[in-house]
């Protein structure tokens, strides 16, 4: 389609938990791209490894729907999903001492954050993410799960 991005995901993307069926979409996702400099791509790509052993086993596992890194040129894109605003937390606090080392080599201006989900989660998380640019999306009333 006209102006559209499509971004395999990677091989390591993982579902730790459930995803629900039948009711109303409450879950955040994430969405992460990095833009990462000319002949850096494979120095960046080599920490995908730690930042899914910390997703599948950190304390966020348990309400992280799905996690991946997907790529389209020099673009990084991180897809993350969550039950809610504390998983969200959870799984920050289990990359917390990683996520430095690729900010570092995409600079200051290299990441943009889109977060989407319903107001009242987006709202517990503005106050972390707002200084990061976080772009936020009210996901609308009447989406659901199938």
């Amino acid at each position: 389609p006209k102006g559209a991005r499509m971004v395999e995901l990677d091989s390591g993307s993982l579902a730790p938990a459930a995803m629900p069926k039948g009711c109303t979409d409450t879950h955040i996702t994430i969405l992460v791209e990095f833009i990462v400099p000319d002949g850096k791509l494979d120095e960046f790509k080599a920490g995908f490894p730690k930042f899914y052993k910390a997703t599948k086993s950190g304390a966020g596992a348990e309400g992280c729907y799905y996690y991946g890194f997907g790529i389209e040129g020099n673009s990084v894109i991180c897809r993350e999903g969550y039950k809610d605003a504390e998983a969200c937390g959870k799984h920050a606090e289990d990359i917390k001492g990683m996520l430095e080392e690729p900010l570092k080599l995409v600079g200051a201006t290299g990441m943009k954050l889109n977060v989407v989900g319903p107001k009242a989660e987006l709202d517990k998380m503005r106050e972390r993410l707002e200084p990061r640019g976080a772009i936020f999306w009210e996901l609308d009333e009447g989406a659901l799960w199938r």
